[in-house]
C-alpha cells in the first residue's frame, strides 16, 4: 500500500498539531499522552494486520475448498468414464 507525499504530510501534520496542543494545556500531560498516543496508534495498526491475516486466511480458505471441489469433480468423472468403458 503506498502513500503519496500529501497524505503523509497531512498525517504528519495532524500529529503535530495534536501534540503541541497537548503540550500547550500542560507540560506535564504531554509525557502522559504521548505513549497513550502511541499505544492507542499501535493498537490500530495492529487490528488492520489482524484483518489482512484474516482475509487472506479466508481467501486461502476457499482457495482450498475450490481446490478439492475440483479435485472431487475430475474424479468422479474419471469414474463414471471409467465405469462406461467396463460395461
Amino acid at each position: 500500500m503506498k502513500f503519496d507525499a500529501r497524505t503523509i504530510e497531512a498525517i504528519n501534520t495532524f500529529i503535530r498539531l495534536f501534540l503541541v496542543r497537548v503540550d500547550e494545556l500542560h507540560t506535564g500531560l504531554f509525557l502522559l499522552v504521548v505513549p497513550l498516543f502511541v499505544i492507542v496508534v499501535g493498537a490500530a495498526a495492529l487490528a488492520v494486520v489482524v484483518m489482512a491475516a484474516a482475509i487472506f486466511l479466508v481467501a486461502g480458505a476457499l482457495g482450498v475448498i475450490l481446490l478439492a471441489r475440483r479435485g472431487i469433480n475430475a474424479a468422479a468423472a474419471r469414474s463414471a468414464a471409467a465405469r462406461e468403458v467396463a460395461t
